[in-house]
């Protein structure tokens, strides 16, 4: 999603976005847990390991493997998540500094208003005067 798209988000959809990243960044953990258990319960297999060194070897390697690639999904996750909140920080003040600038020109508007009720609240109130002296 590019910037333009997630700038035209409203505030619900973003924050159900980072709901959702972080929903799925903790299946991913829990799925990864469940994968290192299930990893954990897997038995020797003697019979193709010529010894139980070669076996505790080619075991070590598939854990660091699956360590490392489980650490660098997280990782990779752990920034798009960063990136999104820092993505949904800058709409969050952009749409904050809009919003007061809209207030800031309603009140204006008020103002200018109330003036101009004014001045014709007086011009009436003058010509009922001068009607009313007649």
């Amino acid at each position: 999603m590019t910037k333009k798209e997630l700038r035209r988000l409203s505030r619900a959809d973003l924050l159900e976005m980072l709901i959702d990243q972080s929903m799925e960044l903790e299946a991913l953990r829990t799925r990864c847990e469940a994968a290192e258990t299930a990893l954990n319960n897997r038995e020797l297999c003697l019979t193709n390991a010529g010894s139980i060194a070669e076996a505790a070897l080619g075991l070590n390697g598939v854990f660091a493997a699956a360590e490392a690639a489980a650490q660098q999904y997280l990782e990779e996750l752990e920034k798009l998540v960063q990136r999104q909140q820092a993505e949904t920080q800058a709409i969050l003040e952009a749409s904050q500094q809009e919003a007061d600038k809209l207030l800031e020109d309603a009140h204006r508007r008020c103002g200018e208003l109330e003036r101009e009720a004014k001045i014709t609240c007086a011009e009436m109130t003058a010509r009922a005067k001068a009607e009313a002296a007649r």
